[in-house]
């Protein structure tokens, strides 16, 4: 077995890691510069509210100047974490490749509890009143919400490049039985596969997420949501630390002895939050994302 860094162990995660963080990639990502002092663990984005022409009434007339106004939006921070004690035993008599056994496991746990956070702030919007999916699911009926959903954005003078849906597992056997659904498989994208995008229809890019609640889809455009993630500091106690970025993901990595229990402690950590981005100071108007639910039998 090769020598332990946290150097090592970091790189190995990294790849992990952007197979893992599916949501995140399909929103405004946070600078990883904004979560600096003074801040703290939150930054307020600021979000611009639309502006509306004039026309002038006559030639000559005087003409009015409008203020630009904006919204912000708080993005705070939750250290996500995975801990585990390597006995010396299992250094020394069963443990055969640290990278599958340990890092992988610890990546994985801490890459869900990133994504969960943005998983959260999707699941916290109130499921659209009007645009509802059939309690008995249908390609017909699929399709329809699908086009509903486009048209309510479009109205909203939301862009129409980059446009997503995410999806629960039972909406995206829905989504899947759409007779046009472009499939990735059949797209011959590797990328696509790798970054587990399931395919693409009526101009959104469908990906699934399990933590997402049971019977929900969140139609959005990438200004839709912010994700940020930051690189915890390097402790100065640690006997061996590293951080690794890689598309905006960021984790550190700590590797130490703890002689009172005689095992190595293995830490993988980052700070990550999300928000839906708002357009009014209430905070309840998200016209760039809408949540669909399944109607009521």
């Amino acid at each position: 077995m090769a020598v332990l860094t946290a150097q090592g162990i970091a790189r190995v995660a990294i790849p992990l890691l952007r197979r893992s963080l599916v949501l995140a990639r399909t929103v405004t990502m946070v600078p990883l510069t904004g979560f600096a002092p003074p801040n703290g663990e939150t930054v307020t984005i600021r979000v611009r509210t639309p502006r509306t022409a004039r026309t002038q009434a006559t030639r000559g007339a005087a003409i009015t100047y409008d203020d630009q106004f904006e919204v912000g939006v708080d993005v705070a921070l939750s250290h996500i974490y995975d801990a585990y004690h390597i006995s010396d035993e299992d250094l020394t008599l069963t443990l055969e490749d640290y990278a599958s056994q340990i890092t992988e496991p610890q990546t994985v746990s801490v890459a869900t509890g990133a994504e969960d956070e943005l998983a959260d702030a999707m699941n916290a919007l109130e499921a659209d009143g009007v645009i509802e999916f059939a309690a008995e699911a249908g390609a017909t009926d699929t399709k329809d919400i699908i086009l509903a959903a486009r048209q309510a954005l479009t109205e909203e003078l939301v862009p129409a490049g980059d446009r997503f849906c995410a999806c629960s597992p039972s909406i995206v056997t829905r989504v899947l039985n759409v007779p046009d659904f472009v499939k990735v498989n059949e797209s011959g994208s590797a990328s696509a596969l790798r970054d587990a995008i399931i395919g693409r229809v009526l101009g959104f890019t469908f990906v699934e997420s399990p933590g997402l609640t049971d019977d929900t889809a969140v139609f959005y455009h990438r200004s839709g949501f912010v994700f940020g993630n930051k690189q915890p500091a390097a402790p100065r106690g640690a006997t061996s630390s590293a951080g690794v970025i890689g598309d905006g993901i960021a984790i550190r990595q700590i590797f130490q002895y703890d002689p009172d229990v005689l095992s190595d402690a293995s830490v993988l950590s980052t700070f990550a939050g999300a928000s839906v981005v708002v357009e009014d100071d209430s905070g309840t108007d998200h016209p760039r994302s809408i949540k669909v639910g399944v109607a009521s039998s």
